[in-house]
């Protein structure tokens, strides 16, 4: 026959975290830890309960204590010891203590994500910062309850088809709330009219009417009010006492306030956040332009008696332009200048692609229309919108300052000298990437000793600066002097920079 001790003779120790309200109702994690001792006579030591932000790695090993005193009137001591022994009720309560981590941490997810479902009602933007957001949200309600001398509070947001209130955001009720299926806002009276009347006060929900109102919680008195996005209701926030009280308007104040500052906190994390995603995108350009800023070659004596330089002057951050210059194998002088026919940042990208050509298809031998239609192939192939580039080709032989050069899209040329100036090729064919084959114009030419040759994009002539200024500042600039292309500058600062400006220039020294 089995022996039990009577209860007078037990010492009951209640879980000193249970909640004091039908409101703050005890957690399952509670309950379990109840039915634990109940079940093997031991308890967990409190110090040694899971926590979210405890590692796994550092877990102290669970500690079990008697849950009850021993029965000094049995007549075996086995009987005076706990039905499950030690070691066994100790594995089990590591486990399970494992296990409660592992959901409170998903609850604690839970919690974020719910908060950011919130913020999107409010804005189509996620949070920038959830924890804080949380907290600050939280810390609205509990405000509010202590104001009003209430125990609860929740916040309950719309879907998109304004059919259903979900849970988002709970204070001084069970974390299991924010997993609860929706409530359906059809017959929630009290949802509805806070929706139409902003605030609804419920002195007693134990009345004969008081089911009517389909309130959420088991409480003796609530308020619900509405949450706004502008003048459209997105949700309610609920408070709850668990006693019965009698509310006036100081109540509903106080209500009216709480929703108000929390769509104000959601409001102001979704704009941090749109903050948040400016300031990347701005460092993101930022970057990109200093990248095509490096990528540029420095003005320099390419070979003996021959100076280039270039320039590009962009009213945005970016650029769609390039120059490049560089001596091949065979020893001749290569230049090229181009500019993307798009003027945003696909244009920017479409330019790179033709950089990359350029430089892939110049190490081994080609005439200057060989290397458009290359560079073109290239754009046709990879060609996922339209990359449209114009661009000019030159190569020339140093020792005879005889050339030849290909344009193809909106890029002029002119060579100055101490006479005067003439023009390098004609323009007006189609941007490589137009077609299959391109459509570009060939032409030779010859660069004398003191004579300059200068290649633009449309920039120029878009912001008004004629053919005319451009020849006569070439044509009065000395080859010899450090910088050549300095007095273009100068005469075209004062012009507004309205479109981008690129400019290529190669001089020959005087002997």
């Amino acid at each position: 026959m089995e022996k039990t001790a009577p209860n007078h003779l037990r010492i009951h120790r209640g879980d000193e975290n249970a909640a004091e309200s039908s409101i703050n109702a005890r957690t399952t994690s509670q309950k379990f830890w109840q039915a634990f001792s109940a079940a093997t006579g031991w308890r967990v030591d409190a110090s040694h309960r899971p926590s979210v932000q405890t590692d796994t790695s550092r877990r102290k090993p669970v500690r079990v204590l008697p849950a009850v005193g021993m029965d000094v009137m049995a007549d075996n001591p086995v009987d005076a010891m706990p039905p499950v022994e030690k070691a066994s009720a100790a594995e089990l309560a590591q486990l399970a203590t494992e296990m409660a981590s592992d959901i409170e941490m998903l609850q604690s997810h839970v919690r974020k994500r719910e908060v950011e479902l919130a913020a999107m009602a409010v804005a189509p933007y996620h949070t920038a910062d959830v924890e804080e957001t949380c907290a600050s949200i939280e810390g609205t309600l509990r405000d509010a309850a202590e104001a009003l001398r209430f125990d609860a509070a929740a916040i309950y947001v719309l879907d998109d088809d304004t059919q259903f209130l979900n849970t988002r955001v709970v204070f001084g009720l069970p974390q299991e709330r924010l997993t609860a299926e929706p409530r359906a806002l059809r017959g929630s009276r009290g949802d509805l009219e806070a929706m139409v009347q902003e605030v609804v006060m419920i002195d007693d929900l134990h009345n004969e009417i008081g089911s009517t109102w389909n309130a959420p919680e088991n409480a003796g008195s609530a308020i619900c009010a509405a949450i706004y996005k502008g003048d459209l209701p997105v949700g309610t926030l609920w408070l709850f006492s668990q006693n019965r009280k009698p509310l006036d308007k100081s109540h509903a104040a106080i209500a009216r306030m709480a929703a108000k500052l929390v769509a104000l906190n959601l409001s102001a994390a979704v704009q941090s956040r749109a903050q948040l995603s400016s300031k990347q995108a701005t460092e993101a350009v930022a970057d990109i332009a200093a990248w095509q800023y490096s990528a540029l070659p420095a003005s320099n004596d390419i070979a003996s008696g021959w100076f280039v330089d270039g320039m590009i002057d962009s009213p945005d951050r970016w650029a769609t332009g390039w120059h490049a210059w560089d001596v091949l194998p065979d020893g001749s002088i290569m230049l090229a200048i181009a500019e993307a026919v798009d003027h945003h940042a696909n244009g920017a990208m479409a330019a790179t692609t033709a950089r990359a050509a350029l430089t892939a298809h110049s190490g081994y031998r080609h005439s200057p229309r060989q290397m458009l239609q290359r560079i073109s192939d290239t754009l046709w192939q990879t060609n996922t919108a339209d990359q449209l580039v114009s661009l000019m080709y030159l190569r020339l032989d140093p020792e005879t300052g005889e050339g030849e050069v290909a344009v193809a899209g909106q890029i002029e040329g002119m060579i100055a000298g101490d006479y005067g100036y003439r023009p390098l090729v004609a323009s007006g064919c189609r941007p490589l990437a137009s077609s299959f084959d391109i459509d570009c114009f060939e032409s030779t030419f010859k660069l004398a000793q003191g004579e300059k040759l200068l290649a633009y994009t449309g920039g120029l002539r878009k912001d008004g600066i004629g053919q005319d200024l451009i020849g006569c500042c070439m044509r009065n600039s000395d080859s010899n002097a450090k910088d050549p292309l300095a007095m273009l500058r100068r005469e075209i600062a004062d012009f507004p920079i309205r479109n981008e400006r690129g400019a290529l220039m190669l001089a020959r020294r005087s002997q």
